[in-house]
């Protein structure tokens, strides 16, 4: 099997949105827990679970274009957009975010996780690249 067919951004984007739109509730729905696995057992405070059930929330609308995206969008445009929602993804969430969730001790039991996401990330990036010259 060809990697252009394994590597297809609608696949991708519909895939991995559906899958953290998944995490995503299941943070909303478990405050608590992911708050105890970000910020260690120790040292949770009152409102950690708050906070997470928000930032789950909040991301919810991200993963849910790119579901919307691989649905609706076709040809060089699907892969411009999984391009472009690669290198956001990488940039700010991988680049910002993890240096400043490390300086605050966030998440510290959670890079195997991360590195999963930011390497599927960049996998979309890839089959859009793959894709770029299609109608």
């Amino acid at each position: 099997m060809e990697i252009k067919t394994i590597l297809h951004p609608k696949k991708m984007l519909i895939g991995l949105g559906s899958f953290m739109l998944l995490m995503s509730v299941f943070g909303v729905i478990d405050g608590d827990q992911m708050a105890e696995d970000m910020w260690g057992a120790d040292n949770v405070a009152e409102h950690d679970a708050e906070y997470e059930q928000m930032w789950a929330l909040h991301m919810m609308p991200l993963f849910g274009m790119a579901v919307v995206t691989g649905l609706l969008v076709q040809g060089k445009a699907l892969a411009q957009m999984a391009m472009a929602a690669s290198a956001f993804v990488l940039v700010f969430m991988g680049g910002g975010m993890m240096y400043l969730t490390n300086e605050s001790g966030y998440g510290s039991g959670s890079h195997t996780l991360m590195i999963i996401i930011f390497s599927l990330s960049a996998l979309i990036g890839v089959a859009g690249y793959l894709h770029k010259d299609d109608e």
